[in-house]
């Protein structure tokens, strides 16, 4: 009965600061020498809710024989396909340590990246959300007060009014977009936070699409792609299955996919200089290496200084992304409101005095 419940625990899909513990727990449990069969049964009472099932049960498979990346396959979709592809990657290199500490490395930059973006959207969410809803209550509570008086007083209603009076009228068909949009977002958000959230998937897929959230998430899985690769081609395996456990553990499906044919293509006799023609999801730089292939002997030292290339200037992208995005968007969203308020109630005021002093608008 024990097994079952770990067996459900590992299938739900863990979240990414679950999969940092749990690499955490493996990576000091490799680095002391003590079987990881034992270590993680043992340790599987201590950790909290459930990372104590999902240790439990890697650990009674690994009893039963199973390798590592055997009993992470086993587990179902608790463990992401990436951090089983770095398990297997480790194993081959001889050094699962490293490769695990090296993959950490890169959670804990995704989730940090993450945290910044939160960060950044939540305070000015909360402005427009509340500039949203006094506007409702301006064009439905006060611009009808402004068209009576111009009945009652038979003045004529200018262009604006009358726009302002049927944006009134029509709230219930237009005033449930934005509520609709933060619930879907949110919905997304909370969906792909119970994820490893390793690979890009539900709302970080959507922002490789912006110019600074894009770059950043780039970055770091340009410098995790460059740090695996650096640790497989150090411990002699073979280039083009070093070229896709780098890709699947990138996180990015892009760079996946190409690393994927580019290593079909190298298996075929092709250069790598002539393989890589074409591949624009393989930064410049990184690029320009690969060229080289395995004949490049400063291959791996190479690799590694541009994996702190990447991950330094992606962690400087997200500070900044957490210092001025905030204030970007706040100003933004504050201009609009100022603009909005300005032609919902100034206008209304000039055209009413306008027409009692009789002046022209």
């Amino acid at each position: 009965m024990a097994d079952e419940d770990s067996k459900d625990a590992a299938r739900r899909p863990v979240t990414i600061d679950e999969l940092i513990a749990l690499n955490d727990e493996i990576v000091a449990l490799a680095r002391a020498g003590i079987p990881l069969e034992r270590g993680l049964l043992a340790v599987g009472g201590d950790l909290p809710g459930r990372l104590s099932g999902i240790a439990t049960a890697l650990g009674a498979r690994m009893s039963r024989g199973e390798s590592l990346s055997e009993a992470l396959e086993s587990s179902g979709s608790g463990v992401p396909t990436v951090y089983r592809a770095v398990v297997e990657a480790g194993i081959r290199s001889g050094r699962l340590s490293t490769a695990l500490e090296s993959l950490a490395t890169y959670a804990r930059g995704y989730a940090e990246a993450r945290q910044s973006i939160i960060l950044a959207l939540w305070y000015p969410l909360l402005v427009l959300t509340l500039a949203y809803v006094l506007f409702i209550g301006v064009v439905t509570l006060v611009i009808p007060k402004f068209v009576d008086t111009f009945v009652v007083l038979g003045l004529p209603l200018q262009g604006s009014m009358r726009w302002l009076q049927w944006v009134g009228e029509t709230v219930w068909v237009w005033a449930p977009i934005l509520p609709v949009g933060l619930a879907v977002v949110l919905i997304i958000g909370v969906a792909s936070g119970r994820g490893s959230a390793i690979g890009g998937r539900g709302v970080f897929g959507v922002l490789r699409w912006l110019p600074w959230t894009g770059s950043m998430l780039r970055g770091f899985e340009a410098a995790s792609f460059a740090d695996l690769l650096a640790l497989l081609t150090e411990h002699q395996v073979p280039f083009p299955q070093a070229l896709v456990l780098a890709g699947d553990a990138s996180g990015d499906p892009a760079l996946s996919a190409s690393s994927r044919k580019l290593a079909g293509l190298i298996e075929r006799g092709l250069p790598p200089a002539e393989a890589l023609q074409g591949r624009s999801a393989f930064p410049p730089l990184l690029r320009w290496f690969l060229a080289g292939g395995s004949r490049e002997g400063d291959l791996v030292g190479s690799l590694r200084r541009m994996a702190e290339r990447y991950r330094s200037k992606a962690r400087y992208q997200s500070e900044a992304l957490r210092l001025l995005l905030p204030t970007i968007l706040l100003f933004g969203v504050g201009a609009s409101a100022t603009l909005i308020y300005a032609l919902a109630l100034f206008v209304p005021l000039t055209s009413l005095w306008s027409n009692l002093s009789g002046q022209s608008p």
